[in-house]
């Protein structure tokens, strides 16, 4: 996605809120499902151990986003701005992007 093409950095539904992640959600991902053996039992990365792998994604996510203009999308509920999960593109080449979702 790096020939101009651009993912917006949020989504608006009636009921949710797709938006790319800030440093200031670091605490809520970690306590909401990053830390969690349930949740990311099926995923591609291990279980957050100190919020200091947290912050380490949102990194991780800025760099994305600027090398692909896609990246992390964190899902909220609209009317609360409760954190619900994740979701995203992660680009792999040009060509080729893998997706997933965290609830």
């Amino acid at each position: 996605m790096n020939d101009g093409t651009m993912l917006a950095e949020r989504f608006t539904s009636e009921r949710l809120v797709l938006r790319r992640p800030e440093p200031a959600d670091a605490a809520a991902i970690y306590d909401r499902y990053a830390t969690s053996d349930a949740v990311t039992r099926y995923l591609s990365w291990p279980r957050h151990r100190s919020i200091d792998d947290t912050r380490a994604f949102l990194a991780f996510s800025d760099a994305a986003w600027a090398q692909w203009h896609a990246g992390p999308l964190l899902i909220e509920e609209r009317e609360s701005g409760t954190l619900l999960g994740s979701t995203g593109v992660a680009c792999q080449t040009p060509y080729r992007v893998d997706t997933g979702y965290v609830l």
